[in-house]
């Protein structure tokens, strides 16, 4: 009988960090436990208080036990949120002289290892490493080289990097909270890969990431990033107008934009809608259509700016034959749950819009998983264990594990 291979997966926001645990027997995969706690100790990508960080992380990771009934035994992928993130081409290439050698996966191995190794000595650390192009001896551009011979290859890699200070950041924050091996990986990517299609990567995409402190854009064509940015504005914005408009908390107005909420107003009714005031007693009264009002503006100024990113890479497309952009744009993120969403971005960006979330990507189906699968703000936490288990010969980019925990934990599972 083979052996069920776990998974766990934790998308740190700035307002709540998600967690994933997934198994994988054969090709069936099911999710054993998932949760979601408020973070704490984070602001717009930084940790400014350690100890409340810490605590949100831990919060999370006994939840997930609670539900496991046992504590968490597998290597962990963790992705951050941060305007930081920069997307870097590298070439490697390898000649073999006047013999034509059959391309092995150690010769690729060895030549990702020298294209992370390349983007390290300027200071900038990889999360993500895509394979753009082959290039066999100067002539032919393969999809895949694994036993074709060649006297040459040259590999066009494309990698998504961020500065090593704020990589060592969050690794030695995290170090001390996990007691396991873990992979950093950034959230903007790995949501991407967690709400795609394979068709919508290849021809060209826009997703659209509505996250808490910032909008993460990032565009994908011939399966690979081409394109990434952030609008400084997200759902932090949308949540402190209706705050100051109608003088009640932060907690308040997020919950009236996920119960009453819309990003459409001009077909609404005076409906009346109840809330608390910043005292928590008080009762007060708006309409609907007022709280529409104040979150369509906010929404649609997040939407003109990312009109930018959009323009720059249609025309990047159109310049390899395509017509705009195939796949459109892709909405995700926890502010793609507000009601009519899709609506105000279709008429904003003049393409098709769709909502995204790992349901509607062409990902193996997961049992039990229906209630997180739905939810767009669950993406990265999706993406994470993709990002992973999907690219067998990638080179882990975090530091050495110290080599006593290494026989302890290989022991461990050898008593299993």
């Amino acid at each position: 009988m083979s052996k069920t291979v776990f998974y766990t997966s934790i998308d740190i926001g700035s307002r709540y960090i998600k967690g994933l645990v997934l198994g994988k027997r054969d090709q069936e995969w099911e999710a054993l436990a998932f949760s979601s706690v408020k973070s704490r100790g984070l602001d717009e990508g930084e940790i400014k208080d350690a100890i409340a960080f810490k605590e949100s992380v831990n919060t999370l990771l006994k939840e997930l036990e609670e539900q496991l009934q046992k504590s968490l035994r597998s290597d962990f992928v963790i992705s951050f949120s941060s305007v930081s993130f920069e997307r870097e081409d590298t070439v490697i290439e390898r000649d073999f002289g006047e013999e034509k050698r059959s391309i092995t996966l150690d010769i690729l191995s060895e030549m990702q290892s020298e294209a992370l190794e390349k983007l390290k000595e300027n200071g900038k650390t990889p999360l993500h490493i895509f394979s753009k192009r082959y290039l066999l001896d100067d002539e032919r551009i393969v999809f895949n080289p694994l036993d074709m011979k060649a006297s040459k290859i040259a590999i066009e890699y494309t990698s998504i990097v961020v500065p090593l200070k704020v990589y060592e950041m969050f690794y030695n924050f995290l170090q001390d909270t996990v007691k396991s091996p873990f992979q950093l990986k950034s959230s903007l990517v790995s949501t991407a890969e967690g709400v795609l299609t394979t068709p919508e990567k290849d021809r060209g995409v826009v997703v659209v990431n509505l996250g808490y402190n910032f909008t993460g854009l990032i565009a994908y064509k011939n399966g690979v990033p081409i394109k990434i940015s952030y609008v400084p504005v997200g759902m932090k914005h949308v949540i402190k107008d209706v705050s100051a408009v109608l003088d009640t908390s932060f907690e308040e107005s997020e919950r009236l934009i996920i119960t009453h909420g819309s990003a459409v107003y001009n077909d609404l009714k005076e409906d009346e809608v109840q809330y608390r005031g910043l005292d928590g007693n008080t009762i007060k009264t708006t309409t609907a259509k007022k709280l529409s009002v104040i979150i369509h503006a906010r929404l649609r100024e997040i939407m003109s700016k990312s009109k930018k990113f959009f323009r720059e890479v249609e025309a990047k497309i159109i310049e390899e034959g395509e017509i705009g952009i195939p796949g459109g744009v892709v909405l995700t993120g926890g502010g793609a749950k507000i009601p009519r969403i899709n609506e105000l971005a279709t008429e904003v960006f003049k393409s098709p819009v769709r909502t995204g979330c790992y349901a509607n990507s062409d990902r193996p189906s997961i049992i039990n998983a229906d209630e997180v699968a739905n939810d767009p703000s669950f993406a990265a936490a999706f993406g994470n264990v993709f990002a992973v288990s999907e690219n067998p010969y990638e080179e882990t980019p975090v530091k050495s594990e110290n080599p006593l925990k290494k026989i302890f934990r290989l022991f461990k599972e050898l008593m299993e």
